[in-house]
């Protein structure tokens, strides 16, 4: 799945623009292409490169514009690498943009003082994707937040009050994706519920499948997580953060208090054949490196094969990095390590090298073909994960099961092979859908992969630590800390 803000631009832009869209992700750049004008959206991980991409294209004579919430929140910086910054939404200062470019007269940046009205919008560009290496897409029905978690950038870029599609708004893109299997990205879907009701009515006859994030308040609502299960849900993710009581007030996620409902919750979703992508994120400054064994323990006892283990990050505009930064805690490193698999920050009770330690240990432990198989035999053998989802183009069936085959069953490892019969026999016996079944053995392929990738780097990820950790924050003296 690619990120949605760029067919999204190019849905806004005028139509004699010729457009081309390319993400690194699943193809190359063109080598000596040379655009008369170069948008580019950015998040920290890509930050860095961004960068580099601007100076490219500038030097080629193209006009360079930046976007998204990195160039957002360090726009005198992106301003080096490029001619502006779109701040904040897009719709309408893209147009602006635009006819300042055509009449020769770009300012330095583009922001908006209110926030657009956001009941309707242009279907994304997809026909501008090569839809042949993407499996799903994005959809995003509404804007904003009403909670102000001290890490997270939302409220601040959106909004705390929340803005909402029309329906019918949303089907008609729904009907017009290229895909059948999407993510909605809202980063609550489900809190306005009187709304995602009649969404989910109006979607249950387009026969989807789709994932979205939202709080574990949907499974007090019966009615709700049913109709989400008859529209195609198959996963939620949920932004647990924290076990930690005190790390939850810490960030000001007061309402994420779960305690005994946890388990209630998790019960009825996992029942309504719907999974759980479990967040995490230890570093805040009442952590300890008791909190991964805490974490690992809660995914075994609720059986949650995906777990979203992360290290406290302080992206820029976030009230997390303004504390950071006051404190002298920010670490030197670059800003695509700060995506929450390397300790970009010097942490209150852990020294940096112990906490990347144990969080390598952890996801190690979480992700083991021995751990995935104990969740999966305890989560799918009750035959909750029936309903079978949307249609997978023929072409695709056939790479996507040759690749099952070859990564489990031509395996070394006798725990893949291990898993790999126990999905084969539930579809064998009717007890989970054949896509549900795969995608879970492709999706556990892939976590495991990116792990694998990340312990190739240990050598030069743990020096880049020790050539800079100062131990615990909470023992040094002031003389002692290190330069921002």
């Amino acid at each position: 799945m690619i990120p949605l803000a760029l067919p999204t631009i190019a849905a806004l832009t005028p139509g004699h623009y010729d457009i081309s869209i390319f993400d690194e992700e699943i193809g190359e750049l063109p080598g000596h292409a040379r655009p008369d004008i170069v948008g580019i959206t950015t998040i920290d991980a890509t930050g860095r490169r961004a960068f580099e991409i601007g100076d490219r294209y500038r030097a080629l004579g193209a006009k360079v514009v930046y976007g998204g919430p990195f160039a957002s929140y360090t726009r005198e910086e992106a301003l080096k690498h490029g001619d502006s910054v779109v701040v904040g939404e897009a719709e309408g200062k893209w147009e602006e943009c635009l006819a300042d470019f055509e009449n020769g007269c770009l300012k330095p940046v583009y922001e908006t003082q209110t926030y657009v009205d956001y009941k309707s919008q242009k279907p994304p560009r997809w026909d501008l994707v090569d839809m042949n290496r993407v499996f799903q897409v994005a959809i995003q029905v509404s804007r904003g937040c009403p909670f102000d978690c001290d890490f997270c950038l939302v409220s601040k870029t959106f909004g705390r009050k929340m803005r909402y599609r029309d329906v019918e708004n949303v089907v008609e893109e729904l009907k017009a994706a290229p895909v059948k299997y999407l993510f909605f990205v809202d980063d609550n879907l489900t809190i306005n519920k009187k709304y995602v009701k009649e969404l989910m009515r109006a979607i249950i006859p387009l026969k989807i499948s789709w994932g979205c994030m939202c709080s574990l308040d949907v499974a007090t609502d019966d009615e709700l997580l049913t109709l989400m299960a008859d529209a195609g849900c198959f996963n939620i993710l949920v932004g647990f953060e924290s076990l930690n009581p005190e790390s939850l007030d810490e960030s000001h996620k007061h309402h994420n208090r779960g305690g005994s409902i946890y388990a209630e919750a998790i019960r009825k979703i996992h029942a309504a054949g719907i999974h759980i992508s479990a967040s995490f994120v230890v570093g805040f400054d009442n952590d300890t490196l008791d909190e991964f064994d805490r974490i690992f323990n809660f995914s075994m006892e609720h059986n949650l094969p995906y777990v979203n283990l992360h290290l406290l990050n302080a992206a820029p505009g976030t009230e997390t990095h303004r504390k950071f930064q006051q404190e002298g805690r920010l670490f030197n490193c670059e800003p695509e390590l700060g995506v929450g698999h390397f300790p970009t920050l010097h942490y209150m009770n852990m020294s940096q090298i112990d906490l990347f330690d144990k969080y390598m240990e952890t996801i190690s432990r979480l992700y083991s073909f021995k751990t995935i198989r104990a969740k999966a035999e305890a989560l799918f053998s009750n035959g909750a994960f029936t309903r079978a989802g949307s249609d997978i183009p023929a072409s695709l069936k056939v790479r996507l099961s040759w690749i099952t085959f070859k990564e489990f069953v031509l395996s070394t490892d006798p725990e893949r092979r291990k898993l790999f019969w126990f999905i084969i026999g539930l579809i064998r016996t009717d007890r989970i859908a054949i896509d549900k079944g795969l995608g879970f053995m492709l999706s556990i392929l892939g976590y495991t992969r990116h792990i694998r990738s990340h312990h190739r780097n240990m050598k030069e990820f743990r020096q880049m630590i020790l050539d800079q950790d100062k131990g615990p924050w909470i023992k040094n003296e002031p003389n002692q800390q290190p330069p921002v």
